[in-house]
């Protein structure tokens, strides 16, 4: 899990790493994209198809879930580097949100329990290791 905050970003809510295949649709076209992260209010998504999307254009987000269920997003492109596409947006309704929700709490947890084994393991490293004199 990774907490974006400094001078340059005001992103304050915590992105979990996802990979998922999701839809981006703009006023004019859709486009399939790969999500690589995620949040309660935007997502990472990688677009590898040449396209013309400006910064602050309207899009809707809908990633596909692993059963069968999708989240819908709607908001705007806030930046773009490459093919890397930063998109703000919310849950479309209430059953987005709870399943957004649900889904961000999971790997919440599951990137969370990684990081404690880690640091469980290294504590156990630094104990084994004999003081040096």
């Amino acid at each position: 899990m990774t907490v974006y905050r400094n001078d340059s970003e005001s992103r304050c809510f915590p992105r979990v790493d996802y990979r998922a295949h999701a839809t981006l649709v703009t006023a004019q076209q859709t486009w399939p994209v790969h999500i690589l992260d995620l949040s309660f209010n935007g997502a990472l998504a990688a677009l590898i198809y040449k396209h013309e999307l400006h910064d602050g254009e309207q899009v809707v987000l809908t990633i596909e879930l692993e059963d069968n269920q999708k989240v819908k997003m709607q908001g705007h492109l806030a930046h773009q580097q490459g093919h890397f596409l930063g998109l703000e947006c919310h849950a479309k309704s209430i059953d987005h949100q709870a399943r957004l929700r649900e889904l961000l709490d999971k790997h919440k947890d599951d990137t969370e329990h990684h990081f404690r084994s880690l640091t469980e393991l290294l504590e156990d490293h630094e104990m084994r290791e004999p003081e040096s004199t």
